[in-house]
């Protein structure tokens, strides 16, 4: 081990299986990602030998070395390289306040490193996981609405199901799915399907539907019309669904690191403000508050109490609306200067499993890294104090360009201290969508 610093030894690397035949390795202040069994004869790293000098991890069965880095032998009879998924300096992929694309609104063109990013979401993935387990009976037929590389579908025959439908739109990543299956021993029980759910029919009902196919404000991917539809015709009578409820949740926020990011160099995956501002000009957007992001949002930004947006019941027997206006009303609780509002969801998935995207902690995995929150900005910042009320509406409508995922938000309000109007806001991701505000900063 290297030797230690005046403040101390340095921790002892820590090593982590984690979903998907991975490795999570934490050593010297770096994190890294990698497969979990050795090319060489498949024995287990997570038993192994990690340099913190070298950053080099060694198999436990026949010495092979590998480069964490890189994934190069460099020992040992092994040959081929060990797969690197992630490596970086631990936890710093992301920070609070931290701008980005929205990630729902790219999602057909989601590729692998994405989908490496989802796999390695630790709440994502351990609630899923335990709720899969849970829900789904030895003997079920299953349908993975949305496969992706086809982790849920895994965790569905591993509880045992006799059957598992996996619908996806990329050809790619489902052929990961299938790959994934095949090398698992299932893959005369997974049957893949390529196209769009509404467009696809199965040759039977099925058990359970299972599905992870929410946005970070649960609707920005059109689940509900989605699961409403897998409902009503492959679901059989008195089956189950995986989600059962979400709610969602917008709060005010004071956010203004990330709100000057918006007027600055843009979101960190934009390609800096030319391209950002080309981008915008694409979308039909008159500025960058006509679009809403992704970014972890501190908890202590919170202006107000949280308040329910819309419950999606994917079991009930009658459609969601997709299109929707809700009127909500903030006390704000403390001084502090209203940017926007941070949307997420809470789900039950299961009988027993909770997921919360809610919380904001990185290093200790309590948010999540790939979908962060919803930020819904607002042109131009306002100084509240505690008392004053914030009076909005958020609205739902039809996607954009027939996209069977997009949608149109709108949040419009005003911001009251007593009787008096201090500021008004009116944003939307519309095309050509007026945003204007008065008296701000009061």
């Amino acid at each position: 081990m290297s030797a230690g610093t005046s403040s101390g030894p340095a921790p002892e690397p820590a090593l982590e299986e984690l979903p998907g035949d991975r490795l999570r390795v934490r050593v010297a202040g770096q994190e890294f990602v990698v497969g979990a069994s050795c090319p060489h004869r498949k024995g287990r790293l997570v038993h192994g030998y990690v340099n913190p000098r070298t950053l080099r991890i060694s198999c436990p069965l026949h010495h092979s070395a590998f480069d964490l880095a890189t994934g190069c032998p460099v020992g040992g009879p092994g040959e081929d390289p060990l797969p690197v998924y992630r490596a970086g300096v631990w936890p710093g992929y992301y920070r609070t306040e931290e701008v980005w694309l929205p990630a729902s609104e790219q999602l057909l063109d989601w590729g692998a490193e994405f989908h490496e990013l989802m796999l390695g979401d630790d709440l994502r993935m351990e609630a899923f996981r335990t709720a899969v387990t849970e829900a789904v009976r030895p003997g079920d037929t299953v349908l993975d609405l949305g496969t992706g590389t086809g982790i849920l579908a895994l965790w569905a025959l591993e509880a045992g199901a006799a059957k598992v439908y996996g619908i996806d739109l990329n050809e790619k990543v489902l052929d990961a799915a299938v790959e994934r299956l095949d090398a698992a021993g299932f893959g005369d029980r997974f049957e893949p399907l390529l196209g769009l759910s509404f467009d696809l029919e199965l040759p039977e009902r099925v058990d359970i539907v299972i599905s992870e196919i929410m946005g970070n404000l649960a609707d920005n991917e059109n689940f509900s019309a989605i699961l409403d539809d897998a409902r009503e015709r492959f679901l059989r009578p008195g089956g189950a669904m995986l989600p059962r409820l979400v709610d969602s949740f917008l709060v005010p926020v004071a956010a203004e690191e990330a709100h000057a990011q918006l007027g600055g160099e843009g979101p960190r995956d934009a390609g800096g403000p030319e391209a950002f501002a080309e981008l915008l000009a694409a979308r039909g957007a008159k500025d960058p508050y006509a679009l809403y992001y992704d970014v972890v949002l501190p908890v202590s930004g919170h202006l107000s109490s949280p308040r329910l947006v819309r419950r999606y019941e994917p079991e009930r027997p009658e459609a969601t609306p997709t299109t929707y206006e809700v009127p909500l009303v903030y006390t704000v609780q403390r001084d502090g200067v209203l940017t926007g509002f941070k949307g997420y969801f809470a789900a039950r998935l299961s009988e027993t499993v909770a997921l919360d995207i809610s919380g904001d902690d990185i290093a200790g995995r309590t948010t999540s890294d790939s979908w962060k929150h919803c930020y819904l900005p607002i042109e131009r910042p306002v100084r509240v104090r505690r008392g004053d009320r914030i009076a909005m509406t958020f609205a739902r409508s039809a996607g954009r360009d027939g996209s069977p995922f997009g949608q149109t938000y709108t949040w419009r309000g005003r911001v009251l201290s007593g009787s008096r109007v201090v500021a008004e806001f009116d944003q939307s991701t519309g095309t050509g969508g007026d945003s204007v505000a008065t008296t701000p900063d009061a």
